[in-house]
């Protein structure tokens, strides 16, 4: 069991939640960086109250603002970034770039600081244009990953489809500023980055049924009650992403690592069985003939030095209509 101190920031989203709750299960000590204080937050943790504290820092682009709010600190682990919601750039880009850059800065002034885990997406490793023809999704790809900032991300055909190329594009920069940064400053703490895929799984911070809408549940549940189509099947279990957090902090996980964080394969019928075995009367619209949305991934990198074994789809399906149908 580690007594050593964490600073994590995101803690009262889906993710960042989880993997605050799976650092004090280790016996870890955290402290929480929040933009205000959460009541929500302190409930959750309260079994571990003599393992963590709260620091306010309202805004995350401020490197100054960090000052004496890491001294002490073992490891970062930075997930707090902006979630598709909207279509004005400026809430995307500048909060996701200067807010990593802000917090890499900050951890380079703090010799106690060991490694900074950096939580990114597997959009970081898909260029703008799309998945090249047969390409395979993984972390070493020597593909264009650059971002016109200035560019035209509206989609005449599909303008729904706006915020998630905001999203994607926001998580290019912010992945290319952090090995910029490591690149030119060569700071004194290893450098991780981890890379999930669609998120699925119960939500510790959701309180009401419409919350699924706010995260990437949202996609999933979309997918078996909808049946839409144009949803990405392509999805790792929230267990998994939090432990990957944690296993991540190892001190065999060297500066530089990157890892994709992605289940196991499934398909829309695939799902249609689970979700019409188990849940019979839910009003759940997915058929067995349901064409999904899908793309390959190569994950043996986080399998054979993590030693991550993914949960189930069937495990996230499920979990996640625990969930939704316990707000019923």
């Amino acid at each position: 069991m580690s007594n050593e101190l964490i600073f994590i920031t995101g803690a009262t989203g889906f993710i960042g939640s989880a993997t605050a709750v799976e650092a004090l299960k280790t016996g870890y000590r955290l402290r929480v960086c929040l933009r205000k204080p959460s009541e929500q937050l302190q409930t959750l943790l309260s079994k571990y109250s003599d393992q963590f504290e709260f620091v306010i820092i309202p805004d995350l682009t401020d490197e100054a603002a960090f000052d004496n709010k890491l001294d002490g600190v073992d490891y970062v682990l930075h997930l707090a970034s902006p979630l598709p919601h909207g279509t004005d750039k400026q809430t995307y880009f500048p909060p996701a770039v200067k807010g990593t850059t802000a917090m890499l800065k900050a951890a380079a002034k703090v010799p106690t600081i060991k490694k900074v885990v950096v939580t990114s997406s597997i959009a970081a490793l898909i260029p703008m244009s799309g998945l090249p023809t047969g390409g395979v999704v993984k972390e070493d790809n020597k593909w264009d990953f650059s971002v016109d900032e200035n560019g035209d991300f509206q989609d005449p055909q599909n303008p729904a489809a706006t915020p998630m190329k905001l999203y994607q594009a926001s998580k290019l920069l912010a992945n290319n500023a952090t090995w910029e940064f490591r690149e030119t400053a060569k700071p004194q703490y290893a450098l991780v980055t981890l890379h999930p895929a669609f998120v699925y799984g119960h939500n510790l911070v959701q309180s009401s049924a419409d919350g699924v809408n706010a995260g990437s549940n949202g996609g999933l549940w979309s997918i078996i009650m909808k049946g839409d189509p144009h949803k990405n099947l392509v999805g790792v279990h929230i267990e998994d992403v939090a432990e990957a957090h944690i296993k991540a902090l190892d001190p065999k996980i060297v500066d530089g690592s990157k890892y994709l964080l992605a289940g196991p394969k499934t398909t829309g019928s695939q799902i249609a069985r689970i979700v019409h075995k188990h849940y019979p009367n839910s009003g759940a619209l997915i058929s067995e003939d349901f064409q999904d949305v899908s793309f390959p991934v190569d994950t043996t990198k986080a399998e054979t030095e993590l030693g991550i074994q993914w949960r189930s789809y069937e495990a996230m399906v499920r979990d996640l209509m625990d969930q939704q149908l316990g707000f019923v």
